[in-house]
């Protein structure tokens, strides 16, 4: 019998492989207060305007909270084994763009709930 999982369980698994995958604490403290606030960014900004407000950061946290949302939208069969998210959503029209957002921000709201149940995250923490 095939294992059917629907969007949500494979969005949760994967971001949660993810998110223990990060071992420095310093680091999983930083990852786990940004990924609090990733979708409400994203809602506001926009993905193109969140995801390069995160790479002018340029810092670990930043990188790999955009490193993980890549992977996980290629595993979700979202973007391709040579898509990069920037440019994807960059290049894309509206329908891609509008599904890419959505896509991201399902996967930056479970981002945020294992933020506070595996990393302890907590609000009121370093700014973004």
């Amino acid at each position: 019998m095939k294992n059917i999982q629907t969007r949500n369980q494979k969005r949760a698994r994967l971001v949660f492989e993810n998110v223990r995958s990060i071992e420095n604490s310093a680091i999983q403290k930083k990852y786990g207060s940004i990924s609090l606030s990733a979708a409400t960014l994203m809602r506001t900004a926009g993905l193109v305007q969140a995801l390069a407000f995160y790479a002018a950061k340029n810092e670990k946290h930043h990188l790999q909270l955009m490193n993980h949302l890549e992977s996980e939208l290629k595993d979700m069969g979202i973007l391709t084994l040579n898509d990069q998210l920037m440019n994807r959503a960059m290049d894309a029209d509206l329908t891609t763009y509008m599904r890419l957002t959505q896509e991201t921000i399902a996967l930056c709201q479970w981002h945020k709930r294992f933020a506070q149940s595996v990393l302890k995250a907590e609000t009121g923490g370093e700014e973004l």
